[in-house]
């Protein structure tokens, strides 16, 4: 038996969180998305890497429906979630989204108390009955996003009133706290220091134990340290995806050598 198959194990259809097949994205005449197919697997960090403008921000949107919000979008083919089709016209984007957390490249807390940010989600989605309930989640997400011992004592204060790390963090407990099924994240770090992205980072690692994890990110040496599956997108395309030691030591595709290699991007 050779490494790779001792390595390789049959995907079965408890570790697909999210199937997507034949996806096509139009932004009016612009064709930006082409003929996506990907399985992306339960308690996994998988990075969506690629230049400028080649469609991994793009194709984040599509898992939680938010190019619905952009006029002139157009999103064709199925992504499902555990099964269900996303775009099927019985589903409620407003749920979906509840179901699928979404933390942006830079923090956006709302004018709110640190409280009232990780209680919003749960209370207009109905997951909590009363104060003691709301008190148990708000204190759960803040831990699950590791930033519970520094707000603790500060919960009544405006959120916008954190460091640029911690907003993020905030912004990662108010996604958790309506018990997502997955976790995307769109280049979560980029307006973050370096000590604060090494703290999202180690979160991120410890958030894979509960989620599916999406992570798009400019940074290659960022996706070599928290992803197990990387996806290599180019011009609308997903040339690429696979275990991420093997995208960056093993790349099959030439244009992946050529992007990882720094010679095109």
């Amino acid at each position: 038996m050779n490494d790779m198959s001792i390595m390789e194990r049959a995907v079965t259809q408890n570790d697909v969180k999210i199937s997507a097949r034949a996806v096509q994205v139009y932004y009016g005449e612009k064709h930006a998305i082409k003929d996506v197919d990907v399985d992306i697997l339960d308690k996994t960090v998988t990075a969506f890497i690629g230049p400028s403008g080649c469609g991994k921000s793009t194709f984040l949107r599509c898992i939680n429906r938010m190019n619905d919000t952009i006029d002139i979008a157009r999103v064709e083919g199925r992504i499902d979630l555990m099964g269900e089709d996303i775009y099927d016209r019985r589903v409620d984007p407003v749920q979906l989204r509840a179901k699928i957390g979404m933390v942006f490249q830079k923090p956006n807390p709302f004018p709110k108390s640190i409280y009232d940010n990780v209680a919003y989600g749960p209370r207009i989605h109905g997951l909590v009955r009363n104060k003691a309930e709301t008190d148990e989640i708000v204190e759960k997400s803040l831990r699950g996003a590791a930033l519970w011992n520094e707000v603790k004592d500060r919960l009544h204060e405006p959120g916008t009133g954190l460091s640029g790390g911690q907003q993020q963090r905030l912004c990662i407990a108010r996604a958790v706290a309506t018990q997502p099924e997955v976790l995307l994240m769109d280049e979560p770090c980029s307006a973050l220091d370096p000590i604060a992205t090494s703290q999202v980072e180690e979160l991120i690692d410890q958030l894979r134990a509960d989620y599916s994890v999406v992570i798009v990110t400019h940074s290659m040496q960022q996706a070599a340290r928290v992803s197990q599956k990387t996806a290599f997108f180019h011009l609308g395309n997903l040339v690429e995806y696979g275990d991420t030691d093997d995208i960056f030591t093993r790349p099959r595709d030439p244009r992946t050598e050529s992007y990882i290699s720094g010679r095109i991007g």
